[in-house]
């Protein structure tokens, strides 16, 4: 070990000689910056091992490392994370995806320590989501208030109790991911997140079937710098929450029915007139030039929308030029819908068109 990072050491920096590393120089004399930047070489694993060395590069990481990765570990988990949690104060981001063994005891030690974080992915298969339950977001409402960006999919053991006391505390959320956790993601819950954390961009509410218009309104109206929204398997929501998200959310990128069989031709002609009433609004113009990633729908997923006529969803792909139904972009899904098929964009048009032109080319 000793000799591997001593190789490290003198590849990756300019500033000590060789004689110097070698020489009475201690290895707990490494400065901060530059053993970070050297663990920013390594994995996760391995920045875990450095932290145990000595007390001075347990100092340096726990100042130095802002990410941790621990999808990578297997039944320990939860013991690793509470047994390193105070290590790592300055933590900011943590992924925890997929640890099927994790479990609250890990969460709160995390929680305990670390109140500058700002991402923390806990998504897990339904099968394993199990674990974690409203202790865990109680701890996070408690210690992690600078929440931005919170990945739940799959969490099953979370209510709807836990996700509001998580709202009321954590106002910064920016990115919430409730797909599966049907116990958690209600009306009730939307209106608490809604009021309390009015600056969401992206909540994906798939397979959340409790979920009807009454949330998805409260989230509309409060919540208008929405981007992204999946409510795919909500077969509770109507019209009514599309017309809302068309008519408050103006940058609204990403939109996923898939199998809102409620949905119809109305709520697809509330997006075409929303566009088009809005775009000369001095609002609409503002959010424009505001907006680097750019306005107007890019994703569009109405696939089991049997609903839907295919002269709707045109008008829909014609207003959105950065709708696609050809392969190669795909961004509208109209999968499952046989009424549908005559949907094309303006690329297959195109490509149509120069199909039959070169045809007659030919044939002259």
């Amino acid at each position: 070990m000793r000799d591997k990072w001593k190789k490290l050491v003198l590849k990756h920096s300019a500033v000590f000689e060789a004689h110097e590393l070698v020489g009475d120089s201690k290895w707990q004399d490494i400065p901060m910056e530059l053993l970070v930047r050297i663990l920013a070489l390594v994995d996760h694993r391995t920045v875990l091992v450095a932290s145990g060395v000595c007390t001075g590069w347990r100092d340096a990481l726990s100042l130095g490392i802002l990410e941790l990765s621990f999808s990578w570990c297997g039944k320990s988990v939860s013991m690793l994370v509470q047994s390193v949690a105070y290590k790592f104060y300055r933590l900011q981001s943590c992924n925890l995806r997929r640890c099927t063994l994790l479990n609250d005891q890990a969460v709160q030690a995390i929680a305990r320590h670390c109140h500058d974080l700002s991402s923390l992915d806990l998504s897990n298969g339904r099968s394993s989501g199990t674990r974690l339950t409203d202790l865990s977001l109680v701890a996070l409402a408690n210690g992690c208030k600078l929440l931005q960006k919170l990945d739940l999919s799959g969490c099953i053991g979370i209510t709807e109790a836990g996700l509001v006391q998580l709202a009321e505390s954590c106002r910064q959320l920016k990115h919430l991911n409730l797909c599966g956790c049907d116990n958690a993601g209600s009306d009730n819950a939307l209106k608490a997140l809604a009021q309390n954390c009015v600056g969401l961009q992206i909540l994906n509410a798939g397979w959340c079937d409790r979920i009807t218009d009454e949330g998805i309104s409260a989230m509309a109206i409060w919540c208008p710098d929405l981007r992204g929204v999946d409510l795919c398997g909500c077969h509770l929501i109507s019209d009514v929450s599309v017309i809302a998200l068309a008519e408050k959310c103006h940058r609204l990128r990403y939109l996923g029915l898939h199998c809102c069989r409620n949905i119809t031709d109305l709520s697809m002609y509330s997006l075409v007139n929303s566009r088009n009433t809005t775009t000369s609004t001095k609002s609409y113009v503002q959010c424009i030039l505001s907006d680097q990633d750019g306005y107007g729908l890019v994703s569009l997923n109405l696939s089991g929308c049997t609903a839907l006529s295919g002269q709707a969803v045109q008008a829909v792909c014609d207003s959105f030029p950065a709708l696609h139904t050809c392969p190669e972009r795909h961004s509208l899904n109209v999968s499952g819908c046989t009424n549908l098929t005559s949907v094309h964009c303006s690329c297959v048009v195109d490509r149509g068109n120069r199909s039959a032109i070169a045809s007659r080319l030919q044939q002259q």
